[in-house]
C-alpha cells in the first residue's frame, strides 16, 4: 500500500500541469518582447552595416574617379519641360549602378554596359519594348538592360523590411516591368518637390527657418518654378538624377563630411520611386519628415511622388543615414526639423547647433 501510495503522488496532477503551463506562458510573453528586441537590433546592425558598405563604396568612387558617382538623367528627353540641354542624351543610369565596381560587382556593372544601358536615352515604360540605344530599356550583344534591373543585393535591402525583397512591377516609369527594389537612397537636399500641385500631405515647409530649396534660379528648360533643384545640377546634396552633368566633389562638401548626410533609408512600400538603378528611383529629400507616412496605409502616398520622397525605415523610433565621412547615424523621429534638413546639405552654409 505504501508503494501504491508513493507512485500516485509522484505523478502531475491537472492542477498542478496547469499550473506549469501558465507560468511557462508568462515567462514567453516576459521574454518574447526582448527577443523581438535582439532581432530588431541585429536586423538594424545589418542594416547599418549596408549603409555604411555603400557609404564607403561611394567614397571609394570618388577616389578613383575624383567625384561621386552620378546619377544619368530623366525620362523625358525632348518633350516640355525638358531637363538637359539638346543633344545631352538621359540613359536614366542611376548612381548605384555606376557604384557597382565598388560593391565588388563589376560583373553586374559590365552587363548594363555590354547591354546598353548607358547609350540613347531612356522613356517612361520603355522597358515594355526594349530597343538598341534607349538607355535602360537597351537591348544589345545578347543582353537586356530590363533583364539586369531585376537583380536584386542584398546590401540594397533593409533587414527590417520585406517589402524590399519583392520584384515590384508598378514601379514609377516602369509599370509593367519587375524591376528590383532598394531600401537605400542617396540625399539630393532639402528641397521642396511639389511645384505640379496635389495634396500636400504634411506641412514642414517653415519659410522662417531655412525655406526649402529656395533658389533665386528658376530651372532651365521650361521650368517656372524654383523651389526643385532635381531638375538640374543646383541641388546641395550629393546624388540627384542631373548630377551627371555636374559630378559632385568632395571639396564642395564644406559643411564637413562628419555633419553631411549623404545616404540614407526608405521603405518602398510607401514609395513607388524605389527602383534600384534608376536615377528617378535612387534618392530623397529631407523637406519630408523622417518616416512619414509609416503606420498609415501606404496606398495614397506611395504613388504620390511630392508626399513620398522623403526617407524612412521599419526601425522603431527613427532612421539611420551614412554620412560623408562614412559613419552611420541613427536619426529620431523627434529630431529637431531644423538639424535635420540642414544636415542634408553639403553646401549650405548653415551654423545650427546640436548633432546626432
Amino acid at each position: 500500500m505504501r508503494y501504491q501510495n508513493r507512485r500516485r503522488h509522484s505523478a502531475f496532477t491537472l492542477v498542478e500541469l496547469l499550473v506549469v503551463i501558465a507560468i511557462i506562458g508568462i515567462l514567453v510573453a516576459l521574454l518574447l518582447p526582448a527577443i523581438q528586441a535582439a532581432r530588431e537590433a541585429a536586423r538594424r546592425g545589418g542594416c547599418a552595416n549596408n549603409l555604411k558598405n555603400l557609404g564607403l563604396a561611394a567614397l571609394n568612387h570618388h577616389d578613383t574617379q575624383r567625384h561621386f558617382p552620378v546619377s544619368m538623367g530623366y525620362s523625358n528627353p525632348g518633350g516640355s519641360n525638358n531637363e538637359a540641354p539638346p543633344g545631352v542624351a538621359q540613359p536614366c543610369v542611376g548612381w548605384i549602378v555606376n557604384t557597382l565596381p565598388q560593391l565588388e560587382e563589376q560583373s553586374l556593372y559590365d552587363q548594363f554596359k555590354a547591354a546598353g544601358a548607358f547609350e540613347g536615352n531612356y522613356q517612361s515604360g520603355r522597358c515594355r519594348v526594349p530597343a538598341a540605344t534607349t538607355g535602360l530599356a537597351s537591348n544589345k550583344n545578347g543582353l537586356s538592360s530590363p533583364d539586369l534591373m531585376k537583380t536584386q543585393l542584398s546590401v540594397l535591402q533593409c533587414p527590417s523590411d520585406a517589402s524590399v525583397r519583392q520584384l515590384n512591377n508598378q514601379e514609377w516609369e516602369f509599370v509593367g516591368c519587375d524591376v528590383s527594389l532598394t531600401s537605400y537612397k542617396g540625399v539630393m537636399d532639402d528641397a521642396f518637390v511639389n511645384e505640379l500641385g496635389g495634396a500636400k500631405l504634411y506641412s514642414n515647409d517653415d519659410p522662417v527657418q531655412y525655406e526649402s530649396g529656395n533658389y533665386t534660379v528658376p530651372a532651365p528648360g521650361g521650368w517656372t518654378t524654383q523651389r526643385d533643384c532635381s531638375r538640374d545640377t543646383r541641388c546641395r546634396g550629393f546624388f540627384f538624377r542631373q548630377s551627371f552633368q555636374h559630378p559632385v566633389k568632395i571639396s564642395t562638401v564644406t559643411d564637413g563630411t562628419s555633419k553631411s548626410f549623404m545616404i540614407g533609408e526608405d521603405v518602398p512600400e510607401y514609395n513607388l520611386h524605389s527602383t534600384s538603378f534608376y536615377s528617378n528611383g535612387d534618392w530623397s529629400s529631407c523637406n519630408t519628415p523622417p518616416n512619414y507616412g509609416i503606420g498609415q496605409d501606404p496606398v495614397p502616398i506611395a504613388a504620390a511622388w511630392y508626399d513620398a520622397q522623403g526617407f524612412r525605415s521599419r526601425h522603431p523610433g527613427g532612421l539611420q543615414f551614412c554620412a560623408a565621412d562614412g559613419s552611420v547615424r541613427f536619426v529620431s523621429d523627434n529630431v529637431d526639423n531644423i538639424l535635420y534638413r540642414t544636415s542634408c546639405t553639403r553646401n549650405g552654409n548653415e551654423s545650427v547647433p546640436g548633432s546626432f
